[in-house]
C-alpha cells in the first residue's frame, strides 16, 4: 500500500510537469526565463541521459511482464516506466528553459524540441495506460519501438545541436586523406592546418545548429563576420584580437575558449592559429608560399608529406645527435614527416657564433636548406657551408658577406636557390656561382646590382632567374585607414573612456579631430598617447605619410552616460525581441551599443506602437540631456521618431512636458547607420521620466544619391538626359492606397 501511495504521489507530479510543459509550448513566446529556471535549464545536458537508459530499460521490463510467467516483475516495471515519465518531461523542461537562451537558431533545434516533448507525452500516455497496453504483447512492443524511434531521432539531433550535424555519422563517411597525405606543395594553410582545428575543437559550440555569441565559425564568411562580441582577430593589435585573448585566459575564466570540459587546444593547435592570425588569416595562401624560413611553415612541414619528386639517397641523421643540436637560437627540423632532409634555421644575432655552423658537421649530409637571414654571417663562415653538399636552399639574406667567401659554395650542386638580398655582393663576385648546375634562383634585391646589369647576368647565368626586388619609385600608394581600437559595443561610458588608435602601416602619421570636422595633414592633432574623452562625441582619424595618399577617413560615435536609472518600466512592448531582456527594459540600460545591423542582439523595434517607457529614480536627480541611441536603415523601412516626448516630474500625477524633439528624415536613400537623437531637458529635480517616441506614420518619398561630381561629368550628366527623353514613358501605377509606417529601432537610453 506504501508503494502505491508513493506512485501516485510521483504519478500526481508527473501529471503538473506535462500540464507545465503543455503552457510552455502554447505560450512559449510571451515567456520570459528568469534566472533560476536558466540554472534549472542548463542541466538539460546532465538529466537527459537518464530519460534515454530509463526508458530502453523500460522497454526491456515490459515485454517481459506481458508474459505470465514474469508476472513477478510487475512491480518493478511500474517503477521503471514511472521513473522514465518523470525523467523524460524534467529534461523536456530543462530543454525548453535551455532553448530561450538565445544561439540555438537551427531546424534540428525545433526537430529536437518536438521530439523530446513527444517523447515526455507518449512516455506519460504509456504509464497511464499500461494496464491496457499490457494486455497486448503487439501493442507493448509497438508502443515501445515507437518511443524508441522518436527517443533516437531526438539524441541524434541533440547531438547535432551539441557537436555539429555530422558528428554521429562522420567517422562512417570521413575520408581517408589525412595530413600526412597531403603534399607540402598542395597544403593550404587555412584548409589543412586551420580548419581541422576549428572543427575538431570550435565547432561544437560555433556551428549552424548552435551559435553561441552569435557566432559560426562554419564558413570563411562568417569566420570574417565574427559573433556578438566582435570580429576574431585584429592583426594590428599586439594580442591579434578576440580569438587569441580568449584561448589564453585562465581555463576556469568564464570566457577561456574552448570552455572547461571541453577538448581544450593543444599548445601546437594554439602555436598554429597565432602564427596564421599574426600572418594576415588567409584562407588560399599555400604553404609553399610562405618563406623558407616562417615559422608556420616550418611546423606544417612536420605535418605534410613532401611534394618533391626528388629521392634522397642519404640515411636520416641520428634522432639523439639532432635534439642534441636543437637550441633556442638553432632549430632543426625535418624537411616533411619521414623525411632524411632537415631544415636549419638561426636566431638570435647577439648569441650566434661562426662556430655554430661548425657543430652541424655530424649532420651535414642532412642538411637540404639552410637559414640564416639577418645573422652576422662573414665569408669565411661560407667554407663551412660549403661542406654541406646535400644543401638546396641557402638564405643569406642581410648578412655581412661581400661575394668573397662564394668560391667554397662551389661544391654544393645540388643548391637550387640562395637569397644574397640586403648584402654587399656586386656583380662581379657572383661568377663562382656559375659552377653550379642545378642553380635556379637568386635573390639581389636591395644590393648594387641593379636593372643595368641584367644582360651581363642573363649571358652568365641563362637558367637563372635574378629577383632585383620591386622597384615602386614611381608608385604613390594610398595608405590603409587607421583603426580605433574600441570594441563596437562599448562605446558607451560614465565618467570618462581612454580611446587608442592605432595604424597598420607603422610609420604613418595618425591625426584626428573630436568635433565633427575632416582631419586634415596641417591642422588636426597629431595622434601620440591614447585620447581620453568625458563627454559625447565623435572621433574621426585619418593616416598620413609622405608620398602616400592619405587613408580614408575613420569615424566612430562616443556616448557619455553619468546617469543611470534605478529602474525602467515599458508600458508598450515591441513585437520583436532581439535580446533576453527587452521587455523589462534592461536592453537600454546596458550600456552595450548595437551595430549597423537591424539584426543584432541590442536593437529593440517598434513596428506596430509607439515606444512609451518610465524611467525612475529613488533619489530625485537633474537631468541636462537625454539621448536615444538609434538606428536608421531606409531599406528596411526603420527611421527616425516623427516626434520625441520627455516628461518629468515627482510622481505620475505631477508630470510635466519637459521637451518636444522632432528628428529630421531622410530624403536620400543611404547605408545603415547609428546616430543618437538628443533631448536637451531644463535643470529641474525629478524622480519619474516618461518617453514617449512616436512613429513615422507615413514614409518620406527617397532619392537616390546624387552622383559625385568626379565621377560623373556633364557630358555624361546631358547623355543621360537626353536618352531619358528618348525612351517611352512607362505607364503610371497606381498608388497603394495606405503607405506603411515607419519602424523604430532603439538601443540606449543614455542620461547626463
Amino acid at each position: 500500500m506504501k508503494q502505491q501511495n508513493w506512485q501516485r504521489f510521483f504519478f500526481n507530479v508527473c501529471i503538473v510537469l506535462n500540464c507545465l510543459l503543455a503552457v510552455l509550448l502554447i505560450f512559449g513566446s510571451e515567456f520570459v526565463v528568469p534566472p533560476f529556471l536558466q540554472a534549472f535549464g542548463r542541466a538539460h545536458p546532465l538529466l537527459l541521459h537518464f530519460p534515454i537508459v530509463l526508458l530502453l530499460l523500460a522497454f526491456l521490463f515490459e515485454m517481459l511482464i506481458v508474459s505470465p510467467k514474469q508476472i513477478t516483475f510487475q512491480t518493478s516495471a511500474d517503477w521503471m516506466l514511472l521513473a522514465a515519465v518523470l525523467t523524460t518531461v524534467s529534461a523536456a523542461l530543462m530543454g525548453l528553459f535551455l532553448s530561450k537562451e538565445g544561439g540555438y537558431e537551427s531546424n534540428d533545434l525545433t526537430i529536437h524540441k518536438w521530439t523530446g516533448v513527444m517523447c515526455a507525452f507518449i512516455s506519460f500516455t504509456w504509464y497511464t495506460l499500461k494496464s491496457f497496453i499490457r494486455k497486448s504483447k503487439l501493442l507493448t512492443a509497438a508502443t515501445g519501438i515507437f518511443t524508441t524511434v522518436i527517443l533516437l531521432i531526438a539524441g541524434h539531433k541533440g547531438a547535432g545541436i551539441t557537436h555539429g550535424e555530422e558528428f554521429l555519422l562522420s567517422p562512417l563517411f570521413a575520408t581517408a586523406e589525412t595530413a600526412a597525405d597531403i603534399s607540402l606543395d598542395d597544403a593550404v594553410v587555412y584548409t589543412h592546418l586551420v580548419q581541422p582545428i576549428i572543427e575538431k575543437k570550435c565547432m561544437s559550440c560555433h556551428n549552424t545548429n548552435k551559435a553561441k555569441g552569435e557566432l559560426i565559425m562554419a564558413t570563411r564568411e562568417l569566420l570574417l563576420k565574427g559573433g556578438k562580441s566582435g570580429k576574431l582577430w585584429d592583426t594590428s593589435a599586439v594580442d591579434l584580437g578576440l580569438m587569441m585573448q580568449r584561448i589564453h585566459l585562465p581555463a576556469d575564466h568564464k570566457e577561456h575558449m574552448p570552455p572547461e570540459g571541453k577538448p581544450q587546444l593543444t599548445d601546437e593547435e594554439a602555436r598554429i592559429l597565432y602564427l596564421w592570425i599574426k600572418g594576415g588569416a588567409s584562407f588560399t595562401a599555400k604553404v609553399t608560399e610562405l618563406p623558407a624560413s616562417d615559422s608556420l611553415r616550418l611546423l606544417a612541414a612536420t605535418f605534410f608529406k613532401s611534394g618533391d619528386a626528388e629521392k634522397y639517397d642519404f640515411e636520416a641523421a641520428d634522432e639523439s645527435a639532432v635534439s642534441r643540436l636543437n637550441t633556442e637560437y638553432r632549430i632543426i627540423t625535418p624537411l616533411a614527416t619521414g623525411s632524411p632532409a632537415l631544415s636549419v634555421n638561426f636566431y638570435g644575432v647577439s648569441q650566434f657564433k661562426g662556430a655554430q655552423l661548425a657543430e652541424l658537421s655530424s649532420i651535414k649530409n642532412n642538411i637540404v636548406s639552410l637559414h640564416l637571414g639577418g645573422m652576422p654571417v662573414k665569408d669565411e663562415d661560407l667554407k663551412t657551408i660549403g661542406e654541406f653538399v646535400n644543401l638546396r636552399d641557402l638564405n643569406l639574406t642581410f648578412t655581412k658577406i661581400n661575394g668573397e667567401g662564394l668560391k667554397y659554395l662551389s661544391g654544393l650542386q645540388h643548391l637550387r636557390q640562395i637569397s644574397l638580398s640586403g648584402t654587399g655582393i656586386h656583380i662581379n663576385r657572383l661568377r663562382p656561382l656559375a659552377q653550379l648546375k642545378n642553380l635556379r634562383s637568386v635573390s639581389l634585391w636591395n644590393t648594387s646590382i641593379d636593372n643595368k646589369d641584367m644582360a651581363s647576368l642573363k649571358n652568365s647565368f641563362p637558367r637563372v632567374s635574378f629577383d632585383l626586388g620591386y622597384k615602386g619609385d614611381t608608385v604613390v600608394a594610398v595608405l590603409a585607414p587607421p583603426v580605433i581600437d574600441i570594441d563596437e559595443e562599448k562605446r558607451v561610458f560614465d565618467q570618462s573612456l581612454s580611446v587608442v588608435l592605432k595604424s597598420p602601416v607603422s610609420a604613418a602619421k595618425i591625426r584626428y579631430t573630436t568635433d565633427g570636422s575632416e582631419p586634415d595633414s596641417i591642422s588636426s592633432p597629431l595622434y601620440k598617447k591614447p585620447i581620453n574623452i568625458d563627454q559625447s562625441l565623435i572621433i574621426k582619424a585619418r593616416a598620413f605619410l609622405p608620398d602616400w595618399i592619405s587613408s580614408k577617413t575613420v569615424s566612430v560615435s562616443f556616448y557619455k552616460n553619468s546617469i543611470k536609472a534605478d529602474s525602467i518600466y515599458l508600458t508598450t512592448l515591441p513585437e520583436q525581441k532581439f535580446v533576453a531582456d527587452a521587455r523589462n527594459g534592461n536592453a537600454f540600460t546596458d550600456q552595450l551599443l548595437g551595430t549597423a545591423d537591424a539584426g543584432a542582439a541590442n536593437w529593440i523595434g517598434y513596428k506596430l506602437n509607439d515606444f512609451a517607457a518610465f524611467l525612475l529614480f529613488k533619489k530625485a536627480v537633474v537631468i541636462n540631456s537625454i539621448t536615444f541611441g538609434t538606428l536608421i536603415d531606409v531599406s528596411r523601412t526603420i527611421f527616425p521618431p516623427a516626434e520625441i516626448q520627455v516628461w518629468g516630474g515627482a510622481d505620475s500625477g505631477s508630470l510635466k512636458l519637459l521637451a518636444t524633439v522632432k528628428p529630421a528624415q531622410p530624403t536620400v536613400r543611404q547605408p545603415p547607420y547609428i546616430t543618437g537623437i538628443k533631448c536637451i531637458l531644463p535643470s529641474q529635480p525629478v524622480k519619474m521620466i516618461k518617453l514617449v517616441a512616436k512613429r513615422v506614420l507615413k514614409i518620406p518619398v527617397l532619392k537616390n544619391p546624387v552622383p559625385n561630381e568626379q565621377q560623373a561629368s556633364k557630358q555624361q550628366l546631358k547623355a543621360k538626359s537626353a536618352n531619358k527623353q528618348q525612351q517611352p514613358k512607362a505607364p503610371k501605377s497606381k498608388r497603394p492606397k495606405a503607405n506603411p509606417a515607419g519602424v523604430i529601432y532603439f538601443d540606449e537610453i543614455l542620461l547626463n
